[in-house]
């Protein structure tokens, strides 16, 4: 009987150990969030609380100790994210992952992330340089402890974070700043540049290549989709924040509550760097939209010096870099090609991603030119091209940073255009740096990052202007419905004139009838279950690339017939792609909004792709609608996954964050993977802590014994 009982203990303990193992490499191990750690370094104690919906605080007595425990935060939570943001930002992917990498890390140094970090942690002050010392302590002390490396992704890869230099924010940063540029494949001066095609700039074209699959790796930006607005109903005020950043199921902003003494101001933070893109204390707020300018130029100077690298890649096999970068910009000089079309688009697809280069805007350019415009054929070659972005000079944004954070106005920015909004408890607001779209609404102001987004500011005109304040003036206004709602202005403008041009319904060829029908019973909201949304993003999809433009509302006999014969093609798309049942049609399934796991996302290495398979949310929305979302029309690109938050002056203190984080992989905001998210959450910056973490310096935990 004792045998029998030894054996079923000894098999039990087995199965216990089993499931430990399986539970441990299904979810990974959590760093330490509780009790005390010693962080050499500190002023003085600091304290981090994890709040059960995932929430942090972080409360210190100084500035410096203050980021030390962000690093912290940021390591324990977001090790995989910002180590991999470091590795591209370094040019070192191929250090992680091989010589298939090596194109990428090339363009990375080519744009010196690294270099001018490293360049300006020299050039900044002291008391800066203290910041970013304290802030890579605090993420050594999370990177060094054994539940980070073995964290899922460093151990399937076989890899082991290495320690955090404080220039390395810096590189971070301005990588981020980089991918807020609209990308040099997409700046309308590139279409005006490639006019004359036979003159294309085939080293110009290799490198728009090279920036289009380094963005397409990280899956970071589409900063551009960002806006946030104030705006007032009887006696309320409300404050939202719409930051987007691309189609990465790495959530690349984390809220942390920062208090300093007794004041705490609830903080979007971007992990690895001390970036503060949103803030809102207990009387102010503000939003940054994380973008960059970028200008192509011909110019006749003669080229810079250049600039030698050396890098290796896990192999050990080692790479000499050249690069023609100044201060000034990029240097490229301009090598004519062969003026045939064949060639031209030859060369365009001999750049080693066919498929991707094909179906870019500058592929597009390149056509329409040479449709267009065969005579520019002859045009003379300009000497050289420059690319210009303000990062190629050394140079930081922290200052900007840290006076937000102190309730300052902010200087000038250095890497980003510094846009966004800076709103007041009281109900004021004013827009920081130059937004492409500034709009009074009622009682506030509407901000946003691109000029397209100015129909969701009429939308929340029209909103708010039909809201009667007088009807139940104690209730305050529903935030949710404000900021997810998906009407889009611009598609009510244009429809019914389009279904107009087409004719009666008994008068379309058979093929279309449908199609017409839902056109002509839509409510012009881009909701998850819209079937007339994807008829509609598709026809001016058709419409777009026959003509060259979108189609405008006074008709002409040319435009009716191309308006007829796109909408057959749309029809014909969507059966081919998507089924010939129209229920298969609809835009949570038709948009492209999926997000991916850098890495993982490429099919041919990893890990099953069940584990970190694409990503599909279908929340809807549009960048013409109050909810940010993703276009067919507008850009091409994947829907960004957008952190939204939102206030009201009735709690001004209480702060209501959607968070785009995934349910496959069960991502809390905190980095935990346990259970399923909530979509939203609310924040409360003065809620008590309790069962924190106490970092202490050396010192004071020796003499407490």
């Amino acid at each position: 009987m004792s045998r029998l009982l030894i054996i079923l203990g000894l098999v039990l303990l087995g199965i216990v150990g089993m499931a430990a193992v399986l539970g441990y490499f299904a979810y990974g191990n959590e760093a330490t969030r509780s009790g005390r750690l010693v962080l050499d370094g500190l002023q003085q104690p600091a304290a981090i609380q994890w709040s059960e919906d995932g929430s942090v605080t972080v409360e210190a007595t100084g500035e410096a100790d203050l980021f030390a425990a962000l690093g912290y935060v940021h390591g324990a939570d977001h090790a995989w994210a910002m180590t991999l943001w470091r590795q591209a930002a370094l040019g070192q992917l191929s250090k992680w992952f091989g010589p298939d990498y090596v194109g990428y890390d090339r363009h990375a140094r080519m744009l010196g992330f690294g270099a001018l970090a490293e360049e300006t942690y020299e050039a900044i002050s002291e008391e800066e340089k203290a910041l970013l010392d304290a802030y890579a302590r605090g993420t050594n002390l999370a990177l060094a402890s054994t539940a980070v490396t073995q964290q899922d992704e460093f151990v399937l890869l076989d890899l082991k974070p290495e320690a955090w230099l404080p220039w390395h924010s810096l590189a971070v940063e301005r990588m981020m700043a980089w991918m807020g540029t609209p990308g040099i494949a997409a700046i309308e001066s590139i279409a005006a540049s490639f006019a004359a095609p036979a003159h294309t700039d085939s080293a110009l074209v290799r490198f728009a290549a090279a920036d289009s699959l380094f963005r397409g790796f990280l899956h970071l930006g589409g900063a551009d989709q960002s806006r946030a607005w104030t705006a007032r109903i009887g006696a309320t005020t409300i404050a939202v924040h719409q930051l987007a950043y691309g189609n990465s199921a790495l959530p690349m902003l984390r809220e942390v509550t920062l208090r300093v003494g007794s004041a705490g101001t609830l903080v979007a933070t971007v992990p690895g760097t001390l970036m503060l893109p949103a803030g809102q204390s207990e009387t102010r707020a503000w939003s940054v939209f994380l973008t960059s300018d970028l200008t192509l130029a011909p110019t006749d100077s003669l080229p810079p010096p250049p600039l030698f690298d050396r890098l290796v890649d896990r192999t050990g096999s080692e790479t000499l870099l050249t690069f023609p970068r100044s201060p000034d910009g990029l240097y490229f000089k301009a090598e004519p090609l062969a003026p045939t079309p064949t060639a031209v688009l030859a060369s365009v697809d001999s750049l080693g991603e066919a498929a991707i280069v094909r179906d870019s805007p500058l592929a597009d350019s390149l056509r329409l030119a040479l449709r267009d415009r065969p005579g520019a054929l002859s045009l003379k070659t300009p000497p050289a091209w420059l690319v210009r972005w303000r990062g190629f000079a050394p140079g930081t944004d922290l200052g900007a940073w840290r006076m937000l954070l102190n309730g300052s106005q902010p200087p000038p920015f250095t890497l980003f255009r510094g846009d966004g909004l800076l709103a007041s408890s009281d109900g004021s607001a004013t827009a920081l740096g130059s937004p492409p779209v500034q709009r009074t609404v009622p009682g506030g102001l509407f901000v946003a990052a691109d000029a397209a987004i100015h129909f969701a500011a009429d939308r929340l005109d029209m909103l708010l202007g039909s809201t009667d304040a007088t009807a139940n003036p104690l209730e305050p206004p529903d935030p949710n419905a404000l900021v997810m709602d998906a009407f889009s202005p611009w598609a009510a403008s244009i429809t019914p004139r389009l279904i107009e041009q087409l004719g009666h319904r008994d008068s379309l060829d058979a093929s279309i009838k449908d199609a017409y029908a839902f056109l002509h019973g839509w409510d012009y909201r881009y909701d998850r279950g819209s079937i007339a949304a994807s008829l509609f993003e598709t026809w001016m999809t058709e419409y777009r690339n026959k003509t060259g433009r979108l189609p405008t509302t006074v008709p002409d006999s040319t435009m009716i017939v191309i308006l007829h014969q796109t909408l057959r093609d749309a029809v014909e798309h969507l059966k081919s792609r998507h089924t010939e049942r129209a229920s298969a049609w609809r835009w949570e399934l038709i948009q492209p909004g999926a997000r991916f796991f850098p890495v993982w996302s490429d099919t041919s290495r990893g890990p099953p792709p069940s584990r970190y398979a694409p990503l599909t949310p279908g929340l809807g929305g549009h960048p013409t609608t109050l909810r940010p979302g993703p276009s067919l029309v507008f850009g091409g690109t994947p829907a960004p996954a957008v952190w939204t938050a939102w206030t009201i002056t009735s709690n001004w203190n209480r702060t209501h964050i959607y968070h785009p984080v995934t349910r496959r992989m069960g991502f809390l905001p905190g980095g935990r993977r346990r259970g399923e998210p909530a979509p939203s959450y609310a924040v409360q910056r003065d809620a008590e802590m309790s069962s924190p973490l106490f970092l202490h310096p050396s010192r004071s935990l020796s003499d407490s014994g």
